[in-house]
């Protein structure tokens, strides 16, 4: 049976799942694959930092093992980093000697949602390197 939405939900329903962009199929593989195939298996440091912008969003970037950093609440980020484990401490360490004041913090797992966003954008920036 296939299932066609928009609902990302439902994509944990699915034994695969395709995502489609302008009739172009740009991923097709179980949701729990497509997951474990973003930096560090997928696995996200979920920081609420106070006051943050754009500046520090930028200076967070410059974290060398930093892959991605998507803002996904007015104070709320997620981090996607090669060698998450590893490289953890040293980031919480990297954040409090440039200031920036971690209000919270958790360790997760990338829901789908969240694949499919960083998997737009990146389809989105080849198309900008393209024009």
């Amino acid at each position: 049976m296939f299932i066609i939405t928009h609902d990302l939900e439902a994509a944990l329903i699915c034994d695969k799942t395709a995502i489609l962009r302008e009739g172009k199929l740009l991923e097709f593989d179980t949701p729990q694959k497509l997951i474990l195939s973003l930096p560090s298996e997928g696995l996200v440091a979920r920081f609420t930092i106070e006051n943050l912008n754009e500046k520090l969003i930028e200076m967070i970037n410059k974290f060398g093992p930093v892959r991605k950093v998507l803002r996904v609440g007015n104070e709320v980020i997620e981090i996607l980093m090669d060698d998450f484990e590893q490289n953890l401490p040293n980031l919480i360490q990297f954040l409090i000697n440039r200031g920036i004041k971690i209000k919270s913090m958790s360790r997760d797992i990338a829901s789908f949602r969240r694949f499919f966003q960083i998997r737009i954008q990146e389809e989105e920036e080849k198309e900008k390197t393209l024009n």
